[in-house]
Formats: C-alpha cells, sequence, structure tokens
C-alpha cells in the first residue's frame, strides 16, 4: 500500500530526542506512514540506534556537510525516496504527544478546497514599531493561537512540521540545497505564496498535537555556542523531560523494533 505521508527527518548526532521522535512516532501514528531518516555521517550512538530500528528507512549521507547546508541535503534526499501522497518535513527534536496527530494534521488541511500543505509560522514583531501597531500585532498573534487562516503574507514559514503534497512539491522540481534561508519558507517563497492554497496552523493547535525543541543539533554538536541559545535549550529540555507522556517514551523499550 502507499503510504498516506512519507516523514523526512534529517539527523546528526542527536541520539536522546532522535529516539524519543521515533518512539512517540511509532506510538501515536495511526495512519500508513513512510517514516525515512536521513543521516548526516554520524558515526556515533545515534547512528547504531538507527541502523538497529527495522521500522524505519535509514538512507546514510556520507558525503553530509556540516549544519545547514546538511540538513538540507538530506531533504533532498529524502524526498527523493519518499512514496507517500503526502511528505512531511520534520526535525529531529519534533516529537508528537498525542494519539492519531497525524490524523488530526491531514483532517485539518482537508478542510480547506484546494489546499496544498500546512505549517507553522514565525511572526516577529517589529521592536521599532509604534506602539499601537505593536499592540495591534499581539492582538492578532492572540487571536492566530486559536484559528487556523489560510492568510499567509509577512511570515516566515518553518520546517520542522511542514506537510506537502508530495505530487505538486516533486513537479516543482525545487532543490533543497540550494535554497536560501529557511528551507520551508523558500520552497513558499518561489512556489506556493500568492499561487496556491496554503494553510497555517493555530498554536494552540500545534501545541496539542507536538512539541519542538529547535536547535538541539546546532547545540549538542557545537555549532552554536553562546550562552544564551544553551541556556534556553537546557531550559526547554528540562520541561520536555519532566513530561509524563515523555517519561513514559523514555522507558518503553518495545517502541524500538530492533
Amino acid at each position: 500500500m502507499q503510504p498516506i505521508i512519507t516523514i523526512v527527518i534529517p539527523q546528526y548526532k542527536t541520539f536522546q530526542v532522535t529516539q524519543l521522535c521515533l518512539r512517540a512516532l511509532k506510538k501515536f501514528s495511526t495512519l500508513n506512514i513512510e517514516v525515512i531518516v536521513v543521516d548526516n555521517n554520524s558515526a556515533d550512538e545515534s547512528l547504531a540506534y538507527l541502523e538497529k530500528n527495522k521500522w524505519i528507512q535509514l538512507i546514510s549521507n556520507k558525503n553530509a556537510e556540516i549544519g545547514g547546508a546538511g540538513h538540507k541535503q538530506a531533504l533532498d534526499i529524502g524526498i527523493k525516496a519518499a512514496k507517500g501522497e503526502w511528505v512531511l518535513l520534520f526535525h529531529s527534536d519534533t516529537i508528537v504527544l498525542k494519539q492519531g496527530w497525524d490524523a488530526d494534521l491531514l483532517s485539518l488541511v482537508k478542510q480547506y478546497p484546494k489546499v496544498i500543505g500546512t505549517t507553522s509560522v514565525v511572526r516577529d514583531i517589529n521592536p521599532f514599531a509604534s506602539w499601537h501597531s505593536r499592540l495591534i500585532r499581539r492582538f492578532k498573534e492572540r487571536q492566530y493561537a486559536y484559528h487556523h487562516t489560510l492568510d499567509t503574507s509577512n511570515n516566515k514559514m518553518m520546517s520542522y512540521c511542514f506537510l506537502i503534497k508530495r505530487e505538486f512539491l516533486i513537479n516543482t522540481g525545487f532543490n533543497f540545497e540550494q535554497a536560501e534561508g529557511d528551507v520551508a519558507d523558500a520552497l513558499y517563497r518561489h512556489h506556493i505564496k500568492d499561487k496556491r492554497a496554503f494553510v497555517l496552523m493555530g498554536r494552540n493547535f500545534l501545541k496539542n498535537i507536538l512539541w519542538h525543541t529547535s536547535n538541539v543539533s546546532s547545540i549538542l554538536t557545537g555549532q552554536m555556542t553562546d550562552s544564551k541559545s544553551i541556556s534556553k535549550l537546557h531550559q526547554k529540555l528540562n520541561s520536555l523531560f519532566s513530561s509524563a507522556v515523555i517519561s513514559d517514551l523514555m522507558h518503553d523499550n518495545s517502541l524500538d523494533c530492533f
């Protein structure tokens, strides 16, 4: 059977969060999914773990570049191997938290006619804007948390949970390795904005189905070294590991299909 969703996960030396990511997908997914992990030449315990895990498709990127360039290479490799009707770009530090999260995500997209995908966004409030402009923006931010929207203007698209029709993606001929900036945002700006319908997830909907830590690989592998980012990462990880859901995942070895 053709998978409904192919999840593409670039991975580089993030054993613990990658393990959590995969265990959560195994436990909480309800659709026929395909999981492709592209390892960027980790050569550590994370690669050894992936090699033993038989329920995923592991692709080794032996010629991977370090950092964002390697991430983009991995996406191109994973998408080329994908067989699903939909492709979901994921990060190794994206942890799903809810039974049927995949069905919820697909149901959201199908609520809107002709929509080809969905993701989350970053909306930066300009600190130099007038006080009333910032107040209006904050109000819109709060309103957006509870509603999905087709208004995608002036937003940066994020790739840690980016769902797109595979046929559409393949037909664009888009090459992530050559893209500038965030990969999902580059794809959106070149092939979707003002051309195709695209839905943004309300933040509360997104928070209900997954956790995203951000910058785990960059910090754990020494690519980011500033103290503020490191401190923020540890705060997020402490919050993550204190969760009962995460604790159960960490202790459930049956979710590793060796």
